[in-house]
């Protein structure tokens, strides 16, 4: 019986990827283009622009993308789901609103999308603090505001033992604007929940994990389509704590199925989870020997 891959919709995720590691690239470049040394607001401002224009351009290309993506991995979820009950023999339910997929699809292209472009924002934000600390640097960093970086606290704590220390100015200055310089080649440029991401990991992050959701979707919904109660969570000798706990296991979706336990979460089970869950039945699982009780 066909599968669905351990990585949903592979190419998709890789386009994703490429694309925002293009333009962490970029940004790092624009950063890193203004001149410390002999620092200007005119020279900040265009770089900013730049910044600006290539962040909406990321989000035209992040919409496009969920729109794209989400689809083609719902039709590929439900498509493996649908064969393996028809061969299992699932009849129809009559009275299943088919329309069920088009909302759940639709659901997952604004979360998604929602998803990339908070990423997103949180970049313009992070950027705009990069050239507030910067100025602060060059203009000496007698004190700075209370932000809710952890860049800022950082350098707050650079400073105060710059002063203990009896450093001079130009030596704090020389600190902090290496701490940037790291930061910016690192490219993390994304903060959520108070934690910075690598955009191009984030992207990874976002779509290996929300596409598996996607297909989860479309098989719980294949197989309220076909009134079918029991599936199957996909085996690949996983170490992974939280995955252990459902490897290999037969479950019932709405806990109608007698000897099995309920679904309580489907997979994707932690970020980037490889796991899937396919439909099963009774008599397929006699069939192969494994009946479970």
């Amino acid at each position: 019986m066909a599968e669905i891959g351990r990585v949903p919709q592979r190419k998709q995720v890789t386009k994703l990827e490429m694309d925002y590691y293009a333009t962490q690239t970029n940004i790092r470049k624009a950063l890193l283009a203004v001149n410390v040394a002999n620092y200007s607001e005119l020279m900040a401002k265009s770089a900013k622009e730049k910044i600006d224009g290539m962040l909406n351009k990321l989000n035209r290309t992040a919409i496009k993308w969920t729109k794209e993506s989400v689809p083609m991995a719902y039709k590929e979820g439900y498509s493996v789901a649908r064969t393996r009950l028809e061969i299992l023999g699932a009849a129809r339910d009559v009275d299943f609103n088919v329309n069920i997929h088009k909302y759940s699809i639709e659901e997952y292209i604004d979360l998604i999308a929602k998803n990339l472009i908070k990423a997103n924002m949180s970049i313009r934000t992070n950027v705009t603090m990069y050239f507030y600390l910067v100025r602060q640097a060059v203009q000496g960093v007698a004190q700075l505001q209370a932000f809710d970086f952890r860049d800022e606290q950082f350098i707050s704590s650079l400073i105060d033992k710059a002063i203990r220390e009896g450093r001079t100015r130009g030596f704090l200055q020389k600190l902090i604007l290496e701490h940037l310089k790291i930061v910016s080649m690192e490219g993390q440029f994304i903060q959520i929940n108070g934690r910075n991401y690598n955009m191009e990991k984030y992207a990874d992050l976002v779509a290996k994990t929300r596409l598996r959701e996607v297909q989860s979707r479309a098989v719980k919904n294949a197989c309220a389509q076909f009134d079918n109660d029991l599936v199957e969570i996909s085996s690949h000798g996983t170490d992974c704590v939280e995955c252990m706990v459902y490897e290999g296991n037969v479950y019932s979706i709405g806990g109608k199925t007698k000897g099995y336990p309920y679904l309580e979460a489907w997979p994707p089970f932690h970020c980037r989870c490889q796991h899937h869950a396919r439909p099963t039945s009774e008599v397929a699982l006699r069939l192969r020997g494994a009946v479970f009780a």
